[in-house]
């Protein structure tokens, strides 16, 4: 079996949230990962819910795992900038009063380092990890098709309060990237892991597949994991697919049984 707790993203499921961490229960999963913007808004529990809610969870053996938060722009799109930034203060706050210390949120594709859109973004990241410093939650971010260096870059250029990654190794090898490599490059900044598969595309792109389908070599996470000593959560995520539960469900077997032998 494996050290690591494993959660699931529930926004997988595409279900009411009830619905959904009754689902979750079935996957053998020991926790959840919750979007906090369009599951379960900050707004959308009293304190008095807040408390509910964790409540029922911990009836149920579940713990969050993590919350996710989506933005429709980059954080270096000034359209709207001011207000996604305190959106995203919004659900750190959010994070921390449900127990979660992580919030991962995607940045959109780091710009060009001498642009005037990598220096806001670097503005951005330093107001959010001071914000972060306040609250007690951490942003992960979840690359998209970034290499290791030009991450390790930018997360080195914030030094205002604390900032990590979501490793996701469907996001590194789907840019053909080894996912191993950036794992070793990144790991003293990662803070959660994606459980997640992927193919690369004969026209250059990647897609997504059940776990064990692709080409991220489990095994070597799974010891990867061990190396680096992590003590974070897994999260498994499934964005294609009929049966998404199920193959949530066999992802978690796959792992366990990997790490197994």
């Amino acid at each position: 079996m494996l050290k690591h707790p494993i959660a699931v993203a529930t926004r997988c499921f595409g279900q009411p949230i009830k619905q959904s961490i009754d689902t979750a229960m079935i996957t053998g999963a020991s926790g959840i990962q919750l979007d906090a913007r369009n599951e379960l808004k900050p707004s959308s529990l009293t304190e008095t819910g807040r408390r509910q809610f964790l409540h029922e969870l911990d009836e149920r053996d579940l713990k969050i795992s993590s919350l996710h938060f989506a933005t429709r722009r980059a954080f270096y799109d000034l359209d709207q900038l001011d207000a996604r930034t305190a959106a995203t203060c919004a659900a750190m706050e959010f994070a921390f009063q449900m127990k979660a210390t992580v919030l991962t949120i995607r940045l959109g594709r780091i710009p060009d380092e001498e642009s005037i859109e990598y220096s806001t973004l670097c503005q951005v990241l330093d107001d959010l990890a001071r914000h972060s410093n306040r609250v007690g939650t951490t942003l992960a971010i979840t690359p998209t098709n970034d290499s290791p260096e030009s991450l390790s870059r930018l997360l080195t250029k914030v030094d205002s309060g604390p900032l990590g990654i979501n490793f996701d190794p469907a996001s590194f090898v789907m840019s053909s990237i080894d996912a191993a490599a950036a794992f070793r490059e990144l790991y003293k900044w990662i803070l959660h892991f994606t459980v997640r598969d992927g193919l690369k595309d004969i026209d250059g792109s990647g897609f997504e597949v059940a776990v064990g389908r692709g080409d991220v070599n489990w095994e070597e996470c799974i010891a990867l994991l061990e190396e680096a000593d992590y003590r974070g959560w897994l999260t498994v995520e499934r964005n294609q697919g009929d049966n998404k539960p199920l193959e949530m469900a066999n992802a978690i077997q796959y792992l366990n049984n990997v790490a197994m032998g």
